[in-house]
């Protein structure tokens, strides 16, 4: 996984995550140390209040009934649910770029996945329609975006049920970032779209809407016949997720909110900063994300010299465009974590300047690709074993 990659690579970092860190309040530490005295084997679905939790949430959310019994799965973490849906369905896939490291998961699975599109804001949807064929398997979609931060209008709803009209694909949604939206702007799955909410799975993390990364709790919400592919493989790798992490998990999501509500205020206070902090030496180039928690910057320079020498100089993890297949040099940056850490960042982000004078032109500086940009489509297959 290039993120974990980078880490390995680079010691030292500053303590830096696309999500919100703050300590568990007194609710979900005694719901898991409860669970800990007396340890159980949850089922290979999860824990059944946990499920029922997940359904009622989501059942409010789409404005349909979730079965918690045949349409929910709790998993290790949102990765574990893209593996096993790359696994089950992901033979031949489409997505969208920037967006997350799709391709990387359906090429681990064996599968190929044909990217399109490459530019910020809106996804090209034109050319993702035009990608997915009778014997596309899998469709990719990402809201909010990461890294890009774009929010799914109902026009992107649209697009994507008129993509797949002539298709049997099985939609992938996800959105592990659902809960980190800012300026207002509504989460929109595409599970709510009439025309999609059959067809929909939806994965999502406690990771980032509870900023839980460290227990690996996430879930699966879709079609029946999907959750019990996904499950029978499952059982087989894990048997079922730790009863412990997901009783802390319930907690969290059934308990109080005020506390994660706070932490996902304080990165909303952090995003402006943050991007001033990243504009301000002229090297990076960056506009305020709609969503996540990421500052996604254009550059002018090679994207792979200007990651290590943040990273090796500064301490900063600027992840290199192109493991999002992006079309042109760009560096993902998080800016959740603990205060001290947020600190530092916004510090160190404001003292890069170029080694020396060079030209400050537009190019890779807007957001949203020009009229004159052309679309691409990249196809990403498994590894030979030749």
């Amino acid at each position: 996984m290039p993120s974990r990659a980078f880490a390995e690579r680079h010691p030292g970092l500053l303590a830096l995550g696309g999500h919100p860190a703050v300590d568990m309040p007194p609710h979900v530490v005694e719901a898991a140390s409860a669970a800990a005295a007396r340890p159980t084997y949850a089922p290979t679905r999860g824990l059944p209040a946990l499920r029922e939790a997940i359904a009622a949430r989501m059942s409010r959310e789409l404005g349909r009934r979730v079965d918690p019994d045949a349409e929910v799965l709790v998993t290790l973490g949102g990765m574990q649910g893209l593996y096993l849906a790359a696994q089950a369905f992901g033979a031949r896939s489409v997505t969208h770029a920037p967006a997350f490291f799709f391709p990387q998961i359906i090429a681990a699975t064996g599968g190929s996945c044909t990217v399109t599109g490459g530019a910020d804001g809106p996804p090209d949807w034109g050319a993702f329609a035009a990608a997915i064929g009778a014997e596309t398997t899998l469709a990719i979609v990402n809201t909010p975006v990461n890294p890009v931060g774009y929010v799914f209008r109902p026009a992107d709803l649209d697009a994507i049920a008129a993509a797949l009209a002539r298709s049997d694909a099985l939609l992938l949604s996800d959105e592990a970032y659902a809960g980190l939206l800012y300026d207002g702007l509504v989460h929109r799955s595409p599970a709510s779209h009439p025309e999609l909410a059959a067809r929909t799975l939806v994965l999502r993390s406690f990771s980032k809407t509870h900023a839980m990364a460290a227990w690996r709790v996430g879930f699966a919400v879709g079609p029946a016949d999907a959750i019990e592919r996904m499950a029978a493989s499952l059982q087989w790798q894990a048997l079922a997720i730790d009863g412990v992490a997901q009783a802390a998990a319930l907690a969290a999501l059934s308990g109080p909110q005020d506390w994660i509500e706070r932490a996902i205020a304080e990165l909303a206070t952090v995003r402006p900063a943050a991007i001033a902090a990243a504009n301000a030496g002229g090297v990076l180039h960056a506009e305020l994300p709609e969503g996540c928690a990421f500052i996604w910057a254009a550059l002018d320079g090679d994207e792979q010299d200007w990651s290590d020498r943040l990273a090796r100089l500064h301490g900063i993890t600027a992840l290199p465009g192109r493991h999002f297949a992006a079309r042109a040099p760009r560096l993902r940056i998080p800016f959740g974590g603990r205060r001290d850490a947020r600190e530092a960042l916004l510090e160190r982000l404001a003292s890069i300047r170029p080694d020396t004078a060079r030209g400050t032109g537009a190019a890779g500086r807007s957001r949203r690709s020009g009229p004159g940009s052309p679309a691409r489509t990249i196809v990403v297959r498994p590894p030979s074993t030749g």
